[in-house]
């Protein structure tokens, strides 16, 4: 145990006790059974912080063993070593005073004035702070008396522990202020308010409009995550969350709305309305032969989506029609006759056929060349 005179006891040396007896001896110490009680170095006043105990490195000479050592006030406590060495303990504000004495009691005694004062508690965090929800933050508490001890005056805003002088406090995802209390072993306190900031709920874009078949991209900002969503409609409108980016994907025509809520139990909504059902072109495939000796007409019908309609073909296959065009919601495909066409095949040749709306939304339909046979293609 580290000497508590060195660490932390404040010393006043008062006058110097002079041994009775006969001369002689190294360093002034007397020689002799009746050399008069003491205690070295000479001290008339210790000062100690509450809480503190150990050595004071005083050792009590001359007079005649056993020794002990008396304290007249509970605020410091004491004892003397077996090689007669004085410790102390601070256990409240107070002033005692200690009596050491020999056998010869009440005869010789040295008495000294110890003073116990406690230091008061405090943090270096101060004793404000701001969190935002699910925020971790540490500080330590210094001062007072150890164990601490801490609470939160409203849980559901912050939580607190301590674990030796460091105090963890979390933010949880009500909004609002609570005091922190620490509580030394001595019954002092310190008082830290703790404040959570939650940013208010808002979303972007808060409405979409649109057909079916396309999805939309929703932004949360503020709130508390993690958040959840729903439909109130899915047969219109689905949503999924990611962090804080919503999916929204338009089914069929009608209106839902997307409610989105966040841990603390705050919602938004989302108005969303599909205006259009999705595309669709029908039949999805039709065939003709290679062997044609006249042009063969395909007509599909489009339902949904968003007019006007644009058909396209890959290049390639651009030259297996003499008309690909939309009239109305009708789709019409024209091959000209194997005679003056290129509708000779070595297999069954498929040719997709893309039909866009408006908003880009794509179907894709097929033709389907059969082939007639061994015939060599020109």
């Amino acid at each position: 145990m580290k000497k508590l005179f060195k660490a932390f006891v404040a010393v006043a040396i008062g006058g110097l006790i002079v041994a009775c007896g006969g001369g002689g001896g190294g360093g002034g110490t007397p020689n002799g059974p009746s050399a008069t009680l003491r205690v070295y170095p000479p001290v008339d006043t210790i000062s100690l912080p509450v809480g503190a105990s150990g050595s004071t490195g005083i050792e009590v000479r001359g007079g005649k063993a056993p020794y002990g050592v008396i304290s007249s006030d509970a605020s410091v406590s004491a004892f003397l070593s077996a090689d007669g060495i004085l410790f102390i303990s601070g256990n409240s504000d107070g002033t005692s005073t200690l009596t050491v004495y020999d056998e010869s009691l009440p005869v010789q005694q040295v008495k000294i004035t110890a003073t116990a004062k406690a230091v008061p508690l405090a943090t270096n965090a101060g004793t404000a702070l701001t969190l935002r929800p699910n925020q971790s933050f540490q500080f330590n508490v210094r001062g007072g008396v150890g164990p601490y001890s801490v609470n939160s005056s409203d849980t559901s805003i912050v939580s607190a522990s301590i674990s030796g002088s460091t105090v963890t406090v979390v933010g949880l995802t009500k909004a609002g202020a609570t005091t922190i209390l620490i509580t030394d072993a001595a019954g002092a306190t310190l008082s830290v308010t703790a404040t959570v900031q939650v940013s208010t709920m808002a979303v972007s874009p808060a409405s979409i409009t649109g057909p079916a078949a396309t999805s939309n991209t929703v932004t949360i900002n503020g709130g508390v995550a993690p958040y959840v969503v729903s439909s109130t409609n899915t047969a219109v409108a689905t949503a999924s969350v990611s962090g804080s980016s919503v999916s929204v994907s338009l089914v069929s025509q009608g209106a839902a709305d997307i409610r989105i809520t966040d841990a603390a139990g705050t919602s938004v909504v989302v108005s969303v309305t599909v205006n259009t059902n999705v595309l669709q072109v029908s039949p999805a495939s039709q065939t003709v032969d290679e062997k044609s000796a006249t042009a063969t007409t395909l007509t599909y019908l489009i339902a949904g989506g968003t007019a006007p309609y644009t058909p396209l073909v890959s290049p390639a296959d651009k030259a297996y029609f003499t008309t690909l065009s939309v009239t109305a919601n009708t789709l019409t495909a024209t091959l000209p006759d194997s005679t003056t066409g290129p509708r000779c095949v070595t297999a069954d040749k498929v040719i997709p056929i893309d039909v866009y709306d408006s908003k880009l939304v794509k179907q894709t339909v097929s033709v389907t060349i059969k082939d007639g046979g061994a015939v060599a293609c020109p």
